[in-house]
């Protein structure tokens, strides 16, 4: 007997509807909210009275809960128990999911009316920010004065963590400071056919640093000259960019480039003798942003613009930072322990999503880095 996806899709979305829409009652059933006005620590008086509101108008309409849709969100748990403590009563209700399946689900619950997610989370740029029946903008009124928050698709999309990327090494097989610690280290010779990378042939992030590295800007520092001598050192094509960290850990390379710093860190937590150089030393750092947006008439709308204003608080920035190892968007966001501020630290342009924009830098990595 042959089984469809098709007709199984349905069923399987409505199930898991119907278990978050259980789940969601169970958070509002007996939520305490706090006796006395929320103070956020570093917000301003304003700040902490829109804050205020918006924690009011919750509990008010029983909208207690707050349901997170996203590929990762789980892993973001140490900080949003920031926010559930300094807002007693508001539950958060992560699920992880691959963005196809994600935007399947936002699809279907646009056109049967029926929401169940309040924000979606997700990376440079969520798909669902692209169309106006899914995602809404945020009303953010806790940032910095005078900071205007980085918004896309006529403001569906906000924009508010930044994530870095680094080169890795296996500590077993190199020393701290042997380590490559800036794009040119890595045209010595003693590293030539044992750098690690993912596939710059294929979408992906390391397509767009090196595209970064060509731009005018950039031209004589680094450029297609560079690029053409680091495509002479034979890097070594893991099978996918999360692959890189894994294969340096297990010291098939002992080094890897292009990391990003998740992928890093979940070697590092299981003990992996690895670790990464961040920052470059010659200011070619690239950082990847992590962006959001409000689900259009979400269940749960006072929860989840309260999430988003907290995350641009003075103690949303911080948690970022101590919690999540990321970076904030407000000029006076920390950088994660032991990393420099966000405002002291040279970095290369954001990628841009244009695809005639790319083509061409595009071709050039493909022609350079196809053996």
């Amino acid at each position: 007997m042959k089984f469809s996806r098709t007709k199984l899709r349905a069923p399987a979305l409505a199930l898991t509807a119907g278990l978050l829409a259980s789940l969601a009652a169970c958070a509002s059933a007996g939520a305490t909210k706090s006796s006395t006005p929320i103070e956020v620590p570093g917000a301003s008086a304003a700040a902490n009275k829109y804050l205020n509101e918006l924690y009011d108008k919750a509990f008010a309409a029983n909208h207690t809960q707050l349901v997170l849709y996203g590929p990762g969100v789980t892993a973001n748990q140490a900080m949003n128990d920031v926010f559930t403590k300094r807002f007693p009563g508001i539950k958060l209700l992560p699920q992880d999911q691959a963005d196809a399946q994600i935007l399947t689900k936002l699809d279907t619950e646009a056109q049967s009316g029926n929401r169940i997610a309040d924000i979606y989370v997700g990376g440079e740029s969520p798909q669902a920010a692209a169309k106006p029946n899914i995602c809404t903008p945020a009303d953010v009124r806790t940032a910095d004065p005078g900071f205007k928050v980085p918004t896309d698709n006529d403001g569906r999309l906000t924009y508010f963590a930044l994530r870095y990327f680094g080169f890795v090494y296996n500590t077993d097989q190199v020393q701290k400071q042997d380590a490559p610690k800036n794009w040119h280290d890595l045209l010595d010779p003693k590293w030539k056919g044992k750098i690690a990378v993912g596939d710059m042939t294929v979408p992906g992030g390391i397509r767009y640093i090196l595209e970064s590295l060509m731009l005018p800007e950039n031209e004589k520092k680094w450029g297609r000259s560079y690029l053409e001598q680091l495509a002479a050192q034979d890097l070594q094509i893991s099978q996918s960019e999360p692959m890189v960290p894994t294969d340096v850990a297990s010291g098939r390379f002992p080094v890897g480039i292009a990391v990003y710093q998740g992928y890093f860190e979940a070697q590092k937590q299981k003990g992996a003798p690895i670790d990464m150089v961040f920052p470059l030393e010659d200011g070619g750092n690239y950082m990847a942003r992590s962006a959001l947006c409000l689900i259009k008439d979400a269940p749960h709308s006072e929860a989840a613009q309260l999430y988003v204003n907290w995350l641009y608080s003075p103690e949303g920035q911080k948690a970022l930072a101590e919690k999540d190892n990321s970076y904030g968007r407000t000029p006076a966001a920390p950088g994660p322990p032991g990393l420099p501020s966000l405002d002291k630290l040279p970095r290369l342009p954001f990628s841009n999503p244009d695809p005639a924009f790319n083509k061409p830098y595009f071709d050039f990595i493909t022609q350079a880095f196809t053996k």
